[in-house]
């Protein structure tokens, strides 16, 4: 019944308004005395059978007519379907909602979304309940805000306003326990069985095609009802936006950096999209035109350039491809303020790059305040070093190999403790270095061996280039490329075997010249070549690789950094991030707002994208969550088999967007409507009052005609008897 129209119930009595009138204008005869009554007697009885039976069919025709005009305009119908969807008396109903990323496409034809459509429907569903039912929302993909909604309830007005805040995730669903949890409800409200269960999605595969229930997990006589959104044919392929990677060093103000991000073609032609990017600190975005192979992935490198330190976002998204639900994702980063490197040496007079260090301090700050890299050089004394190293703790130490082999045992366990905190160390020859040292702290777990000298430089290789050292330098083909670097004299460095070293430089020898390892928290660079201006040692000083090489030397320690960041997909909860204790806390910079605190073993589960701060005792982590890679396959249950009600029955149908579906919805969940029928009956006895009614002036004419035949008819009423 549609709202208003009972309102014709209460009007049936109207129906009988044709025998009031009847009642109410009909006239007592009168008896009129003749002299005689033989020509009475004699007539045929056929006028007076006549009126004895039409005038009742016709009164009949008038109000049945009424009757049956009302219950059309009252639009009732029978109730049958809807006790079959468990919506009339006290029975129960599990609503699913597809909320996945999916459904945040757009229905053909429209500009609502997947997820638009189901809500109507499921809106629909609810206001046509009965009061007295019982209903609860399950959520394909769980949300911790849906909570308070997840037992049984009376109050449809509560379920009503919770289906309005539903929105899309960039998550996967689990039908499996979105089934499993509705069944569990349907269960606690009656073990008996009774009631149903409704499920509104676009049936992509990745989510329905498995199976999940058995016959046994139903709950007696429930039923499943599936009501499937279509998904239109996109003539558009999917470039899937894989992995973002921020700069695995730490990040100062004014240093160049970049976000590497890994795009994926999922469709069997090449296509080109746009990425776009655009940061916390400038309102300008940034856009490139990225072509990518059929089934092929490529990498994309886009620069950062952050000025100020303090906590970052930068927004990734790609356009021109044909969905647009794993399409973006929010990075956080933070930048630090600017940072100490340590020289240990004597403070160096007039051009500093000319002393012991060589170019080296010019390749770190260039204007040795730090305005340019943010890194502020300072030449200290083995007396000073310590004190400051108590006071400050410095992104860089960096002394010679002849220093290292001579310190003390204070310092030694100082720079010890240093690096295995997470700091960084680099250890190379002096420019005038002569000769070669072989006594070294034991931490250091590498030596010198004598100079080697050589009549004509040999090119320097890359070794390793796969190293994260490289990530800043390494191009997108994979490749380093250092330029025309040279060397003419270097110390072959011994490595200890088992101390982990990686070598980043070599000569023809295939002997490391640069070599990095990973010491606690922190790294150890040692060099064999110095550094200086003339290019006695190499000409890699010269090239501009050099001072790219420079950054990450200061600041590689990367399992200490503020900036330290992971990423997880979409659905999962982040729990396994480095840091001491059990107390946790999430903070949102962009995106779904989170402000959780708790036990790192119930840290919420995140569904939408977004930029996010992770704090477990004194360490902050960064926590980018990506969009599912599932949600952009076009593969969705076109038939009648759905897999994951493999084995229970169900039923199927479409919530098409081309009409009124709610209408639709409403219609079928109140039954048959009986408008129609009753439409056709009240025009049935239209037409039969009206051919009940016209022979009545024929009838009046005979009768008329009779009368001047025959004179002895004298009196209106007993012609009118007659009649």
């Amino acid at each position: 019944m549609i709202p208003g129209a009972s309102l014709f119930l209460y009007l049936l009595p109207l129906a009988a308004a044709p025998v009031l009138f009847h009642l109410l204008m009909r006239r007592q005869r009168k008896t009129i005395l003749f002299s005689t009554r033989m020509f009475f007697d004699s007539m045929k009885p056929r006028l007076s059978f006549h009126r004895k039976f039409r005038e009742p069919l016709l009164l009949a025709a008038r109000t049945l007519l009424l009757l049956f005009l009302l219950l059309a305009l009252a639009r009732l119908s029978v109730p049958e379907m809807g006790n079959v969807l468990g919506l009339s008396g006290e029975q129960a109903v599990v609503i699913i909602v597809d909320n996945s990323s999916s459904m945040d496409g757009v229905v053909e034809g429209s500009d609502r979304t997947k997820l638009n459509v189901a809500l109507e429907g499921a809106r629909a569903l609810l206001k046509n309940m009965d009061p007295r039912g019982k209903a609860a929302i399950v959520l394909l993909v769980p949300e911790s805000s849906a909570d308070r909604f997840g037992g049984m309830t009376t109050d449809k007005d509560t379920l009503l306003s919770f289906l309005q805040s539903i929105q899309a995730t960039a998550a996967t669903g689990d039908s499996a326990k979105a089934l499993l949890r509705g069944t569990a409800l349907l269960k606690e409200v009656s073990s008996a069985g009774g009631g149903s269960l409704h499920v509104f999605t676009d049936l992509q595969e990745a989510e329905w095609k498995d199976p999940v229930l058995a016959a046994d997990d139903m709950n007696g006589n429930a039923q499943i009802f599936v009501h499937r959104v279509p998904t239109p044919e996109s003539t558009l392929p999917n470039i899937c936006l894989l992995r973002v990677t921020v700069s695995s060093r730490r990040i100062l103000p004014n240093q160049p950096y970049s976000l590497e991000v890994l795009l994926r073609n999922d469709s069997d032609k090449d296509f080109q999209v746009r990425v776009n990017r655009k940061d916390s600190e400038h309102s300008v975005t940034e856009n490139i035109n990225v072509e990518i192979g059929a089934g092929a992935q490529k990498l994309v490198k886009l620069p950062l350039h952050p000025k100020t330190p303090g906590r970052h976002w930068a927004r990734i998204w790609i356009e021109g491809d044909g969905f647009d639900g794993d399409n973006r994702v929010l990075v956080p980063y933070i930048c630090e303020k600017k940072g100490g490197v340590y020289f240990l040496g004597d403070q160096l007079l007039g051009d500093r790059a000319a002393g012991t260090f060589g170019l080296l301090p010019l390749a770190l700050s260039p204007s040795g305040d730090g305005r340019f890299t943010s890194l502020v050089p300072s030449f200290l004394s083995r007396d000073t070093i310590k004190s400051r190293m108590q006071q400050k703790t410095p992104m860089l130490v960096v002394l010679t190999w002849a220093d290292a082999s001579t310190l003390d045992e204070e310092t030694n366990a100082l720079l010890d403790q240093y690096t295995l905190g997470g700091g960084n160390i680099l250890i190379l020859p002096a420019v005038d270095a002569s000769k070669s040292t072989s006594q070294t702290p034991a931490w250091l777990g590498a030596k010198l061996e004598p100079l080697k000298s050589m009549p004509i430089s040999v090119p320097l290789h890359v070794a390793n280039p796969t190293s994260p050292f490289w990530s800043d330098i390494r191009g997108l083909d994979g490749r380093v490329r250092i330029g025309n670097a040279f060397v003419k004299q270097y110390y072959p460095i011994s490595l200890t075997q088992d101390a982990g070293y990686v070598p980043l430089l070599s000569a023809n020898d295939d002997r490391a010249l640069l070599a990095i390892r990973k010491h606690g928290k922190g790294q150890i660079v040692v060099s064999g070549m110095a550094y200086g201006r003339t290019g006695n040692w190499s000409t890699l000083p010269r090239q501009k690789i050099f001072l790219v090489m420079a950054q990450p030397i200061a600041l590689g320690a990367v399992s200490s950094l503020a900036n330290e960041s992971q990423s997880i997909v979409a659905g999962q909860s982040p729990r396994l991030l480095p840091g001491e204790g059990t107390e946790m806390s999430i903070t949102t910079l962009l995106g779904d707002q989170v402000d959780w605190s708790g036990l790192k073993d119930r840290s919420p589960t995140l569904v939408r994208g977004g930029a996010y701060i992770v704090t477990l005792g004194k360490r902050d982590t960064c926590l980018t969550v990506l969009p599912s890679e599932l949600e952009g396959h076009s593969s969705f249950i076109e038939g009648s088999e759905v897999g994951a009600l493999e084995g229970v029955p169900y039923g199927l149908s479409t919530l098409s967007d081309e009409d009124d579906f709610r209408d639709e919805l409403e219609q079928s969940l109140a039954g048959t409507g009986l408008y129609v029928p009753f439409l056709l009956l009240a025009l049935a006895f239209l037409v039969t009052e009206g051919l009940l009614g016209s022979p009545a002036k024929k009838w009046k004419d005979r009768a008329k005609g009779d009368s001047e035949e025959k004179p002895w008819v004298t009196s209106t009423d007993s012609a009118r008897e007659i009649a």
